[in-house]
């Protein structure tokens, strides 16, 4: 609970310090294969959209940096597949326990696979790396990764920007101690729902 605090701390001050960038860079690195293991974005997309309800942000911007960060993650993890995805089955850098119900996704559900894949955790961290190692047609694959990229930006920027307003209230009853329990409780449900997902 502790640690789970002080990263939404540290991710509030980066976000205010550094602003779009920051969620620009922190987006993309959440949608790229392997480093999309690390990097909590959905996590920063939130946060920011709570920080657009409260003028830090315009949720306009906001909105057009998050689906061009998406959707230029999800290109990029297919650009290593087409390129390099001999290299990364030869050497066996992805492990078969993501490799093999990726794939099994991809090839049972096609181009909608890149689409729904964002919302699930571990589906999204390599489905457009094996679209690429497939060699899925480029421009089906960036229809698929641009819708993708509106749907899962404006659901997590305006569950943000809505959470926002509930926060309002609880800070008017319960200060800012309030908010931080708020949002760390509901932050360690997700932890909770992506640990048992990736346990599948």
């Amino acid at each position: 609970m502790k640690e789970t605090i002080m990263e939404i701390s540290e991710l509030t001050v980066y976000i205010q310090k550094y602003g779009l960038l920051f969620v620009f860079i922190f987006t993309f690195l959440e949608t790229v294969v392997f480093a999309s293991l690390i990097f909590p974005g959905e996590t920063a997309v939130v946060l920011a959209g709570i920080m657009a309800q409260k003028g830090y942000l315009k949720i306009e911007s906001l909105l057009i940096v998050v689906i061009v960060a998406a959707f230029l993650g999800y290109l990029t993890s297919y650009f290593i597949g087409t390129f390099f995805g001999d290299l990364i089955i030869k050497k066996r850098l992805l492990k078969d326990k993501y490799y093999k119900p990726t794939q099994f996704f991809f090839e049972r559900y096609g181009g909608i696979s890149v689409l729904f894949s964002r919302f699930l955790s571990l589906l999204r961290s390599f489905t457009a790396l094996v679209a690429g190692i497939s060699k899925m047609n480029f421009a089906v694959f960036v229809i698929f990764d641009a819708i993708g990229a509106v749907l899962w930006s404006f659901f997590y920027v305006y569950l943000g920007y809505f959470l926002g307003f509930q926060f309002q209230e609880v800070e008017k009853y319960f200060g800012i101690v309030g908010i931080i329990m708020l949002v760390g409780g509901i932050l360690i449900l997700y932890l909770f729902y992506k640990y048992k997902a990736k346990r599948r």
